[in-house]
């Protein structure tokens, strides 16, 4: 199947820093740091991205890739392999192109999908995809910065990394990423890139934190959480890449387990153990490409290599997360 689509980028776009790239954009991105110097729209860092404003969706191709199992029956993201690169489906919501290098993307929303939910679907699922595409390790985390060096969490759905995260940047703590963190080696050390400025949380989680929200932006129209901006607060922020000292694997207790421990655990992982914990936090678009897999096992493999995995049991209460944040302070001061 042949899509036709256009790249007209070029003229009066607006241009933010993200995962240590330029998005170059025909819309605002007040999720975004504005990028201070724009740079050619041929530079090798930059990423084109065209939001229609016609909620025309793109032809339905022939054949979809294989994707993990979803938890509903109904399914939310579908992913093709077209001639000019990828084609993804949010269903209800809006359909992406994204070319073979992930350095172009269109959006076209759907009816009644909202300008903020638009955006988290670029943000949050469809630039970590182009990422890997252009050749970047990427892993499915949240990241913070301590006085040790940068800690990451990962874990599936719900398990609370940005729930985490925000304990330690009300803290003082700056937040890297709250989705996609970008690594890459240099001179022996794994370094963390900071994605943008913000987490994302429930309404619960805001009131703990106590979280003006007409101080915060929505998420998306489907969703209840929302991110408090803290582009206004440069020290929240780190726009440097810092070395990355441990990722902690985040564990809730079962149902069985309810009532019982009620004090944060760290578990000492071995490499192979690590590595098969990452495996899940990897982002692929195209899971029958045997390339990228190896790609992706060789990064895996450098990864635990260089930076300890841990498994972290949290407990659910929110009473708790000072607690949790100190076990992790206290691990990484003496790792």
């Amino acid at each position: 199947m042949t899509m036709t689509v256009q790249h007209d980028l070029d003229i009066g776009v607006l241009r933010y820093r993200v995962c240590g790239l330029t998005l170059a954009s025909n819309v605002s991105f007040p999720e975004l740091s504005p990028a201070l110097e724009p740079e050619p729209s041929t530079a090798e860092n930059n990423i084109l991205v065209r939001f229609s404003a016609h909620h025309v969706p793109f032809p339905t191709p022939s054949h979809w890739l294989p994707s993990k199992s979803l938890a509903s029956e109904d399914p939310w993201l579908s992913c093709a392999k077209v001639e000019q690169g990828y084609f993804l489906r949010f269903h209800n919501l809006a359909d992406f192109s994204v070319d073979a290098e992930g350095r172009k993307i269109v959006g076209v929303p759907g009816a009644d999908t909202s300008p903020a939910t638009l955006r988290h679907l670029l943000l949050d699922n469809v630039l970590p995809l182009a990422l890997t595409l252009q050749g970047h390790d990427t892993l499915h985390a949240t990241a913070v910065l301590t006085t040790q060096g940068v800690c990451a969490f990962i874990g599936p759905s719900g398990a609370g990394k940005s729930t985490l995260a925000a304990s330690f940047l009300f803290a003082g703590y700056p937040v890297l990423s709250d989705d996609c963190l970008v690594l890459r080696k240099d001179r022996g050390q794994i370094l963390a890139t900071p994605a943008y400025p913000g987490v994302r949380l429930c309404d619960d989680a805001l009131d703990v934190f106590g979280v003006d929200r007409s101080l915060s932006l929505p998420v998306a129209h489907y969703a209840s959480k929302r991110r408090p901006v803290v582009q206004n607060h440069p020290d929240h922020f780190s726009t440097t890449p810092q070395p990355v000292v441990r990722i902690y694997s985040l564990v809730r207790p079962t149902e069985e387990e309810q009532g019982g421990e009620t004090e944060p655990q760290i578990e000492h992982l071995s490499p192979r153990s690590g590595f098969v914990e990452l495996l899940e936090s990897t982002f692929m678009l195209d899971r029958t490409d045997r390339t990228m897999w190896l790609r992706q096992f060789h990064f895996l493999d450098r990864l635990v290599s260089h930076v300890p995995v841990k498994r972290l049991h949290v407990p659910n209460e929110f009473a708790s997360l000072p607690a949790t944040r100190q076990a992790i302070l206290d691990d990484l001061a003496h790792g």
